[in-house]
Formats: structure tokens, sequence, C-alpha cells
């Protein structure tokens, strides 16, 4: 099957897009990248799309797919949130979103289902479930034990202690994990922490990141709070999420190392005004204010590498439908427009593991794509809106098409 997009094109490579550009596939792989030059393949397929853009699909690089807040939801135990999440994966899709870096006891499963053709969905890299500490971000209920939270929750798992670190972190690989997150800190949605606290000493870190690199891999890091921030970095954290409190300190060690930052701007500079939250985490929210805001200004003066990622839900005031806010979010941090299509697009494939093979309009590459209204290099609200997003294609099959 050979397509041929005429288009503007915005590739993830250059910072100028091509106004008169064109992509060619053939099966599921780009093979031209250009200019836009005369088609003899009798047999190809064409879009001829003036006044639109063609560019890489978005990658969520923060997500948690377990349908616990979803907009579907038909009830709570895990075979409901299961299927509520295949649901969700539809919307995803149509919001342009190819590629997800996933953390949640679903991941591995659906990533599953989606290379055997069984479901719609994004390309997966799963990470398992958020290790915390016990009255640590992810201890949502202190009246269940560690225990019994751990055989309830989707999206963390309570871990206390070297061992238990070492044990836990050889499971999530064992049950499909291809990276691991821990909390480094509190945070704003914790029930009995706060946002400063420090969770896990040096040695449950290291044992942690220790056991990552024997797989080939890395841990990242939920970090809200300054001082456990640094102590992940010093630790051998290899990404830090959120990153809501960097000081200088911190973004010129993660400058050093290489360190990645992934953004969650929508809900970090949001949440205060949403609705129906808890008032411990309203309370927490309003205390941050925009402190994102210095903290990702920091992180482009030193040149941070920030990849895009969401924390959205597909909850009421999460939506999937609007994910693309993400890319506007950034750009109210000072980065250009073209610096938050890179981070939604070949930064997040970065932290795949896969920017060699999709994250970039490259001859070579799997075609992973979308097609959009007008030109988001001018216009970043283009992105913030599944209704705006016209055509999808992932590995040279399209999965949406309302042109």
């Amino acid at each position: 099957m050979k397509t041929v997009i005429y288009a503007r094109v915005i590739n993830s490579v250059s910072d100028e897009p091509i106004e008169n550009g064109m992509v060619k596939i053939e099966d599921d792989h780009i093979v031209y990248v250009g200019e836009k030059c005369e088609c003899t393949d009798s047999d190809a397929q064409i879009f001829d799309l003036e006044g639109k853009t063609v560019m890489p699909g978005f990658i969520d690089a923060h997500a948690h797919l377990c349908g616990s807040e979803s907009i579907h939801k038909t009830g709570d135990t895990p075979y409901d949130l299961l299927l509520t999440t295949v649901r969700d994966l539809k919307d995803l899709v149509d919001a342009g979103v190819t590629g997800v870096r996933d953390m949640s006891a679903f991941g591995a499963s659906l990533k599953r289902a989606i290379e055997a053709g069984l479901i719609k969905g994004p390309r997966i890299m799963p990470g398992g479930r958020v290790m915390s500490i016990s009255s640590g971000h992810c201890d949502m209920n202190p009246m269940l034990s560690p225990e019994e939270s751990n055989q309830r929750d989707l999206i963390g798992c309570l871990v206390d202690g070297p061992e238990d670190c070492y044990r836990k972190t050889r499971q999530q690989f064992r049950e499909g994990a291809q990276f691991i997150k821990i909390c480094a800190t509190g945070g704003v949605s914790s029930a009995v922490d706060d946002f400063n606290d420090i969770e896990f000493s040096p040695e449950e870190i290291r044992v942690i990141v220790e056991e990552a690199a024997r797989h080939n891999t890395y841990v990242t890091a939920h970090c809200t709070g300054t001082e456990g921030t640094k102590q992940a970095i010093k630790n051998g954290v290899k990404c830090i999420e959120h990153g809501v409190l960097l000081d200088e300190e911190c973004v010129q060690m993660m400058a050093e190392k290489n360190i990645p930052l992934v953004t969650t701007l929508s809900v970090s500079l949001g949440i205060a005004d949403m609705k129906g939250l808890p008032d411990y985490m309203t309370k927490k929210a309003k205390a941050l204010g925009d402190a994102s805001k210095h903290s990702f200004a920091l992180a482009h003066q030193y040149g941070i590498r920030v990849a895009l990622g969401t924390d959205y839900s597909n909850s009421p005031n999460t939506p999937f439908h609007e994910i693309g806010k993400e890319f506007y979010s950034l750009t109210r941090c000072g980065y250009t427009n073209m610096e938050a299509i890179k981070a939604g697009t070949i930064n997040g494939a970065y932290l795949m593991k896969s920017d060699d093979k999709f994250g970039s309009l490259e001859a070579g590459k799997l075609a992973d794509l979308v097609v959009v209204d007008g030109d988001p290099s001018e216009d970043i609200m283009l992105l913030a809106n599944a209704d705006h997003v016209r055509l999808v294609m992932i590995g040279g099959e399209i999965k949406k098409n309302t042109l």
C-alpha cells in the first residue's frame, strides 16, 4: 500500500515547516519527506490537503491508563475499568495520540492487545504501577494495610525498605514493565503527605535504579518538592516528572546528566480551578500557584530536553478530546510553538526509547502521523481539540479520517 500526502509538513527535525510539502508512505514506513514533487505511482492513495499540516503523531509521556476517572466508566471492578480503558484508547487516537508512556497495571496487557490488532490504540511503553512508600504519594487510603492497598490499586504500589524495593522492581519487570516510576516526593493529589516530603531513602532509590539498569532501562520520578528531586537525581534517576519546584541547582544537575523533564502543565497550572476535587488537593494546588512556570522557564534557560506528558484521565476535568492543550500550556512557560511540538513528538519518542523508529517525519521511520487543520507552528491551539485532528495514521494504517 502506497500513500502520498500533499500538505504543509512539520517534521519535528527542522524549526521551519515545509510549506509546499509531501510525505510518501509505503506499507508501514515513510519513504520520502520534503518538497512536493510529482507522484508517478498509479496505485498510490493521494491526499491533496491545501491549508492543512501533516506532522508526527502526538506522544503523551505521562499517562495512567486505568479508567478510574473516565467519563466512560460503568463500574469500579478491575474488569469494568479495563473495558473502560479500551474505550478511552479510541479517544486518545482520535485526538492524535499515537504513542503513550503508561504507568498502570493495565499497560502491558493493553500493549499486547494493540500489537495483536485486537483493539484500537496508540503504541504503549508500559511502566507498571508507580512505586511509593507507605504514607507516600500513592498511599491514597491509609485505612487499608499496605498489602490490601497493593491488591486493589491499579496505579500505585507501596514498598518499604531496600529488600521490598528490590523484590517489587523485579516483579514489575516480570509483569511486562519497560521502565520504572517512583515517587521521590509527595504531591498535590496525595492523601497523607506534603508535597515537600522526601520519599524513599537514598539506598532504596539506588536498589531500584540498579535493578532497572540490569534490564537496560531507566527509572523516572514523580517530583514536586525540591529536596526530594535533588535526592532522586543524585541517586541515579534518569527522568523527572512534573518538576513543580525546581531550583537552579536541580536544573544544573539535570543539564550535566542529560536528564529530561516531563511537563503535565495543563494539570499543574489548572488544578486549583478544577471542580469536584477534595479540599486537601485544592488547598495544596493553590499553595503551589504558578510554580511550574518558573521551573520550566529555568529548564528552557538550561536547554533541558522537555517531553510532553499530560496526566489526563479522560475525566470531565481532563478529557482526552482536549489532550492537545498540553502543547499550549508549554508555550505559556516561554517555549515557542515549534519547541512545544518537538516536546510532544520526537522528545516523547526519546523517552519511549524509540526516537530512531518514530516521533519525526523522516524517511525510514514508521508512518505514525497526523493531519491537522491550519498551521500549528503559527496557532498552537489548533492542536488543543480533537476536532482539528483530521487524519491519524499509526504504522501506515489509517485510524481516523474526517477529511
